[in-house]
C-alpha cells in the first residue's frame, strides 16, 4: 500500500512540476508581449521624429500589445492556481477557454499590425 502511495504522489509532484513549467511559459510570453509593446511603441515615436507620422498608431499598438502582455500574465497565473487546486485534490480537467482568449487577442493585434505597415508603406 506504502509503494502505491509513494507512486501517486509522484505522479502529482509531475503534475505539479508541469504545471510550473507552463506559469513560466505564460510569464515568458507575457513579458515578451509587454517588451514587443515598448519597441513598436518607440519605432512609432522615432518615426516621427524623423518623418512627422504614425506615433499615434505606433503607440495605440504598443498599447495593445502591452495590455495583452498584462492579460496573458493575469490569465496565466489564474490558471495555474486553478490547476494546482485540481491537481492537488485530483480532479483535474484541463481548459482551452484561456489559450483561445489569448490567441484571439494576438491573431487581432497581428492583423492591425499587418495594416499598419501596408498603410506606412503605402503612404510613401
Amino acid at each position: 500500500m506504502s509503494e502505491e502511495r509513494g507512486m501517486e504522489r509522484a505522479t502529482e509532484v509531475r503534475e505539479h512540476l508541469a504545471n510550473e513549467r507552463t506559469l513560466l511559459s505564460w510569464v515568458r510570453t507575457g513579458v515578451g508581449l509587454i517588451s514587443l509593446g515598448i519597441v513598436v511603441e518607440r519605432a512609432g515615436a522615432f518615426m516621427s521624429a524623423s518623418e512627422g507620422r504614425g506615433e499615434m498608431l505606433s503607440g495605440l499598438f504598443g498599447l495593445a500589445l502591452a495590455l495583452l502582455g498584462c492579460l496573458t500574465l493575469a490569465l496565466g497565473t489564474v490558471q495555474f492556481l486553478r490547476n494546482r487546486r485540481r491537481i492537488s485534490r485530483g480532479e483535474f480537467v484541463p481548459s482551452a477557454a484561456i489559450y483561445l482568449v489569448v490567441t484571439v487577442g494576438s491573431l487581432a493585434l497581428g492583423g492591425c499590425f499587418i495594416f499598419y505597415v501596408g498603410y506606412l508603406l503605402l503612404s510613401h
